[in-house]
């Protein structure tokens, strides 16, 4: 009779102990909470690297000895050269000793300091008084060449020369022909062909002499001599010229 009625009891009990909360059967797989994104990671951004400017020195014998350079105590070139390159030197203040080959105790100590306008020197050794010096180099002045000037064409003078023909006074024609060698390059043979275009002797001096100033080839000025007619007109060109 007992071991019947403690069947019923247990029948009875374990439905409701499976309905509790929080329990679970064995191989029963707990829910999985939803995937929560994750923030992205902080990148470190990319920043270029600051170097600091750099320059370099140049040394040259002026009579091609040869030398070494000592850089803040450290050799720039074993083998003795007349020209010595130092690069990549800092902006800061640097040590630098020029030695010659020959004789070997003429040293030379200079500071170099940020920002020197001048990158290049001569080594300079005085054999007299025996003192070796560090002079800047001076840069070669660049000279623009010089344009010749411009010289009157043939065709540019027979414009004139027509033009001066088709005044009918030789007063306004030496106004003219004044003008023009006055504003013009020209040669001693162009100035005597203007020169032809006058009637008189006496103009044409007066010409002449005005614009043997404004000839580029005062040394042929003599050609003008043969467009005067009388010997004395010709005399005193001549005599102008030469004074």
């Amino acid at each position: 009779m007992k071991k019947v009625l403690f069947i019923i009891l247990v029948a009875l009990i374990t439905p409701f102990a499976m309905a509790q909360p929080g329990s679970h059967h064995h191989g029963q797989h707990q829910p999985t909470p939803p995937h929560q994104p994750t923030a992205p990671a902080e990148q470190d951004c990319w920043q270029p690297v600051q170097t600091a400017p750099h320059y370099t020195l140049t040394f040259a014998a002026e009579h091609g000895e040869e030398f070494v350079v000592y850089l803040d105590g450290d050799i720039v070139n074993r083998k003795p050269s007349p020209i010595v390159i130092v690069p990549n030197l800092s902006h800061q203040t640097h040590d630098i000793y020029v030695v010659l080959k020959r004789p070997m105790d003429k040293i030379t100590m200079v500071k170099f300091h940020p920002n020197m306008s001048i990158d290049k020197y001569v080594v300079s050794y005085n054999v007299k008084d025996g003192i070796l010096r560090l002079l800047p180099m001076q840069p070669v002045p660049t000279v623009s060449p010089v344009q010749p000037p411009h010289v009157c064409t043939f065709e540019e003078v027979e414009k004139m020369f027509t033009a001066l023909k088709k005044e009918s006074f030789d007063e306004t024609r030496l106004s003219m022909a004044k003008n023009m060698v006055a504003n013009n390059k020209m040669t001693a043979h162009q100035i005597k062909r203007l020169a032809e275009s006058f009637s008189f002797d006496n103009n044409k001096l007066s010409f002449l002499k005005y614009a043997y100033d404004y000839c580029i080839d005062r040394q042929n000025y003599y050609e003008c001599v043969d467009v005067l007619s009388f010997s004395s007109d010709k005399e005193a060109l001549l005599r102008f010229i030469n004074n």
